[in-house]
């Protein structure tokens, strides 16, 4: 079931509905919680859920979201992590977009210093 949630919030998305696309990625985050805290199927739902509601200037709504695959993320594979460059990216993203530059310019760098880190 968790894929097909997650596909269809993609797809919902890449069409402009982000309304229904939320509803799949909630239930694909409620899906993923089953298989563990620490799975990357719970930091690709919440990462999902989390850029959709950015995608519709939710931006309260999605920072703890993003803080928690963030955390997921960490959890599952480590800091240092390839995987979080992309979630941290979505989060400097969203930051930068409800003002809060300081805070983005460090989500930024980080991703940056994983990225330059693994090549």
């Amino acid at each position: 079931m968790w894929e097909r949630y997650n596909v269809a919030g993609q797809q919902a998305m890449s069409q402009g509905k982000q309304a229904e696309a939320e509803k799949h990625f909630q239930l694909a985050v409620t899906e993923a919680e089953k298989f563990g805290p620490k799975d990357n199927r719970l930091v690709t739902s919440l990462n999902n859920l989390a850029n959709c509601l950015r995608a519709q200037g939710r931006y309260g709504e999605s920072d703890p979201v993003y803080k928690r695959a963030i955390q997921a993320k960490e959890a599952s594979d480590g800091p240092f992590h390839e995987g979080l460059v992309s979630i941290l990216e979505n989060y400097a993203t969203m930051l930068k977009a409800c003002g809060r530059e300081s805070e983005a310019e460090k989500h930024t760098r980080r991703a940056r210093g994983i990225f330059t880190m693994k090549k």
